[in-house]
């Protein structure tokens, strides 16, 4: 698959975040902080789901936080640090959004790559440019209306998404990679907005919380599993 980096593209369908967890504040807010090569790994692994499932199915993809009981994984193309929630993605019934919606767009700088093409692996060992330094990282953080981290209180997150979403979501990941810039901060679009908020190929329904993509390098997989890989019994 070969995807465009010089140009946004246009949000299809509805998408749904869920969170589950013990009493957590209806006015949380979700903030996924992504590292370059987890960027480029979530695009990646998201365009190769796109090629091999039908446009028909619904399937789930469950990623488990690093230093935990049962070890993480990168089902996706990236770890979870030891203090997020688990994360499921689902793929499902289409939701098609009835009308375009303003958003405001992440700047494409012009010194960049302008087409990328997207090689399914050669093997299932194959080792992909993104994993090198295992530095393939995303931090999740759910944050009440009053700013305090209660990431603890959720267990799980449930991000449900349809067939396009898929590829426009990895389009727009790969064009933030493309022009990664620590700090940078995003406010996903909302079906209920109050200001104008990012166009990253996805819009989320009105019952999700609000959702925040931040770029940050985050260090490696055994900063927060010294004894990642070992094996046990």
């Amino acid at each position: 698959m070969v995807l465009e980096l010089n140009k946004h593209v246009q949000i299809e369908e509805i998408s749904e975040l869920a969170l589950s967890g013990v009493s957590l504040d209806k006015d949380c807010k979700v903030e996924f902080t992504f590292s370059k090569a987890a960027l480029i790994g979530f695009a990646t692994n998201l365009c190769w789901l796109y090629e091999d499932i039908d446009k028909t199915d619904q399937t789930h993809v469950h990623i488990d936080p690093l230093g935990r009981i049962i070890p993480g994984n990168q089902a996706l193309g990236f770890f979870l640090t030891a203090g997020s929630p688990s994360l499921i993605v689902q793929v499902g019934e289409r939701q098609i959004l009835d009308d375009i919606k303003i958003c405001k767009q992440i700047s494409i700088r012009n010194k960049v790559n302008k087409l990328i093409e997207i090689k399914e692996p050669a093997c299932e060992e194959a080792i992909e440019e993104y994993e090198l330094g295992l530095q393939n990282i995303v931090d999740i953080k759910i944050v009440n209306k009053n700013g305090e981290d209660v990431s603890k209180k959720c267990v799980q997150i449930v991000l449900k998404i349809g067939y396009e979403t898929i590829k426009n979501l990895a389009v727009m990941l790969m064009i933030l990679a493309n022009n990664f810039s620590a700090d940078c901060e995003y406010l996903l679009a909302n079906l209920n907005q109050d200001t104008i908020q990012y166009n990253m190929g996805i819009i989320f329904s009105k019952e999700s919380p609000k959702a925040v993509i931040k770029c940050k390098e985050l260090g490696c997989v055994y900063d927060y599993a010294p004894n990642f890989g070992e094996f046990r019994e």
